[in-house]
Parts: C-alpha cells; structure tokens; sequence
C-alpha cells in the first residue's frame, strides 16, 4: 500500500513542490489547501493518513489549531508544523499542540523528504 501524507498549504506552487518531493520518495500526497479541507480530507481518509504537515498561516483556521482538532479526533496522528516565522510564542504553540516537528521556511527539500520518512513509516 502505498503511504499517504497530508499537506496543508494554502500556497499551490509550494504545495506543488511538497507534492513533487514526496513523489520521489514513493509517498503519495493529499493536498488541502485550507484548514476546512484538511478535515474534509481527514474525515474520508483518516484511515489511510497518519502524518501531516501544517503551514501556519492558513485562511480563517490556522495549521496549529488545525493539527491539534485532527490529533484529538485520531490518536496516533503525526503532525508537523510549517513556518516562515521564527517566533518562540508559535514554535512553542505547535510543541504544545503535540507537533513533532517545525520546519522553519526556507527549509531544504532533503529535510521535509527525511521527514516524511522517518515520520511516515513510524505510522505503518
């Protein structure tokens, strides 16, 4: 089977890319591109997605509060926050909510790529 992961981002060129990354790599990704669609997604899909990575700045929900009402309603779900802030207050925000990971934007596809792996198969 082939893994999944979610990605929340509201940037579709960035997204794109995520996407492309997780391509090589052999991971199939789903592409929300706000916080209202990654529950859609969440809610038809739970079974087959046990990692996602959440932008910050989101429309109207933000990816922090995003990951935390997904992690609540399926134990075992790995989120990883995503961010151009460097801002302890949302750093510490995304470590509360039970994110593993912030990757700080810009960051190098060959960090997201490790991530995925290391985060994904940790799931199966």
């Amino acid at each position: 089977m082939t893994q999944r992961v979610l990605i929340v981002e509201d940037d579709p060129d960035f997204a794109a890319s995520l996407e492309l990354a997780l391509d090589l790599i052999n991971i199939e990704a789903v592409v929300a591109s706000s916080a209202e669609e990654a529950h859609l997604v969440m809610e038809e899909l739970s079974q087959e997605i046990r990692l996602g990575f959440f932008d910050v700045k989101l429309p109207q929900e933000d990816g922090i509060s995003c990951y935390k009402r997904i992690s609540e309603r399926l134990h075992g779900f790995t989120g990883v926050v995503m961010t151009g802030f460097r801002d302890d207050k949302i750093m510490g925000r995304a470590r509360d909510a039970g994110a593993v990971e912030v990757l700080l934007k810009p960051f190098k596809m060959a960090q997201f790529m490790e991530l995925a792996k290391q985060y994904s198969s940790k799931n199966d």
